[in-house]
């Protein structure tokens, strides 16, 4: 499985670029505000993520659409949540959160008139939020009704300029290119059950280096159907198709072009809500398939020992301390069974694997949403001679609507990856990313991100590190066009003195959708 590099993310200082807009690092948290506006209580609002081709959080992927129709927007509501909060079940409304309709609180006077207390205005104030909450984004993306669904194409065109292709640490070299993002989601609109359709790609044409051009493609397919309100069934399934990328370990050092990798994947899930209890089963199946790549000597590097597949099966029970926060412990069991018995190496392929985990999540709306989770994973493979890849493992998802203009998120990641070093059955990689999204105004968002992640290899001393800075902004024309800019900063630190590099994007363009 080819590691792939994802976003960064560091708190830099806003980019004042009012006519400027740029590509977020991970899911947009767009608020609607207007500065001109006399709103005391300016409006968050909410946007659906487009999965698709350039799926890898980052600079690489572009600022996610606002989506302003309240049933996309519930949908988010529920993607978002976990457990308890999980897509189709009902959140019991907060106690401390319910107001009478009329003015039916206070303390009453002699003369028969209402005293407002200082709860009595929090809950007016409250009520106008919720009614600024349901204006509509003005810039949102309005979208082609086609019967019960709703269709989103967009179209990314940008040119960019990069310092060093081949992330070489002795001799770097730039190039410019122009890059086209096309895409298309299609969502339906429906009172009950929910159909997500995605299809998106990535053609990238270089001045120069030809034989780096991108030809990325993406297609998912997601359903929800409920068959009670306490019970529903989610299924998958999704195909990529992307060259490998040049920072992954391993990448062929003597490649002279990236090879084409196809990944497969299929889910299936089910959830059901009885009191504060949520019980969720899954099961997963993934592909992996690497193309054959070419050295710089002209003779064939044999991927095949790197093609395999993954089964896995994961159990979750979770308990709502309260409306809006729960606990969950989680367990997953793993198989992975490789096309060829046996690697380049004279090794044999093959591993299999368990994790447990424990957290929290939160849907505390306006606030807190997400989850968080510790725990512990082993895999061990078939070669005796290898020992286990264990250790701590780490994953979080969790953003904070600081103010109706500012939103911020922390991610974290850990996965057990496969390796074709010779001397170690794979590696863990953590990462952890913090970024940061400010709107200056309705068409004006602002964003900045910080990324670490580290991958360490078992029974090695082998490490690798990465940090990536980011800015990017984005101006909004109309609803239809939007002009970005975003300028990315990487550098990996290897264990060997000359075996990192430094790199640095800069990408500028326009984008337009319906």
């Amino acid at each position: 499985m080819p590691r792939q590099t994802r976003s960064l993310a560091l708190l830099l200082a806003f980019l004042a670029l009012p006519a400027a807009a740029g590509l977020a690092l991970t899911p947009a948290w767009s608020q609607s505000a207007d500065p001109d506006d006399n709103d005391p209580f300016p409006e968050p609002l909410t946007d659906v993520r487009t999965p698709g081709a350039d799926e890898a959080t980052g600079l690489r992927g572009r600022l996610d659409p606002l989506v302003a129709d309240p049933i996309l927007l519930r949908r988010q509501e529920e993607e978002r949540s976990t457990d308890r909060f999980l897509r189709g079940t009902t959140v019991p409304e907060d106690a401390s959160r319910r107001r009478p309709a009329g003015p039916l609180s206070g303390e009453d006077r002699d003369d028969g008139s209402v005293e407002t207390t200082a709860d009595d205005q929090a809950a007016s104030r409250e009520a106008a939020r919720d009614a600024q909450e349901e204006e509509v984004d003005p810039y949102a993306p309005i979208g082609v009704r086609f019967g019960s669904f709703l269709l989103f194409p967009e179209l990314g065109v940008e040119r960019v300029y990069e310092d060093n292709v081949f992330l070489s640490s002795t001799n770097p070299r730039g190039d410019w290119r122009y890059e086209l993002s096309p895409s298309l989601e299609i969502q339906s609109d429906w009172s009950r059950h929910s159909l997500v359709g995605t299809v998106s790609a990535i053609r990238s044409y270089h001045d120069e280096f030809d034989g780096e051009n991108d030809k990325d493609f993406a297609a998912a397919l997601t359903g929800r159907l409920d068959v009670r309100s306490t019970t529903n069934l989610v299924g998958s399934v999704s195909y990529t198709e992307e060259p490998e990328d040049r920072s992954s370990n391993d990448f062929p050092l003597d490649a002279a072009d990236r090879a084409l990798t196809r990944t497969k994947a299929a889910s299936l899930e089910a959830n059901h809500t009885f009191n504060r209890v949520t019980v969720t089963l899954r099961g997963e199946l993934e592909s992996e398939d690497f193309d054959d790549a070419t050295a710089e000597d002209g003779s064939l590097i044999n991927n095949d020992d790197r093609d395999f597949t993954e089964r896995r099966v994961t159990a979750r029970i979770a308990y709502e301390l309260q409306p809006g926060v729960a606990a969950f412990v989680e367990g997953s069991t793993n198989d992975r069974d490789f096309v060829e018995a046996i690697d380049d190496n004279g090794l044999l392929n093959g591993s299999s694997g368990y994790d447990v985990q424990a957290g929290l999540s939160f849907l505390l709306s306006g606030k807190l949403t997400g989850e968080a989770s510790v725990g512990y994973a082993v895999q061990t493979p078939e070669e005796p001679s290898q020992i286990d890849v264990d250790g701590l493992i780490f994953n979080a998802g969790l953003e904070w609507q600081a103010t109706a203009l500012t939103a911020f998120r922390l991610d974290a990641s850990s996965e057990v990856d496969e390796t074709t070093d010779a001397g170690s059955a794979g590696s863990i990689i953590r990462t952890v990313a913090v970024s940061v999204e400010h709107r200056l105004r309705r068409n004006i968002v602002l964003g900045a991100s910080v990324e670490y992640e580290n991958e360490k290899f078992a029974g090695t001393d082998e490490r690798d590190e990465e940090w990536l800075y980011a800015v990017a902004a984005e101006y909004f024309l109309n609803p239809s066009a939007a002009l970005t800019f975003a300028y990315e900063h990487a550098r990996d630190i290897g264990s060997a003195p000359d075996d990192g590099y430094t790199a640095n994007e800069v990408r500028f363009g326009v984008r337009v959708r319906r």
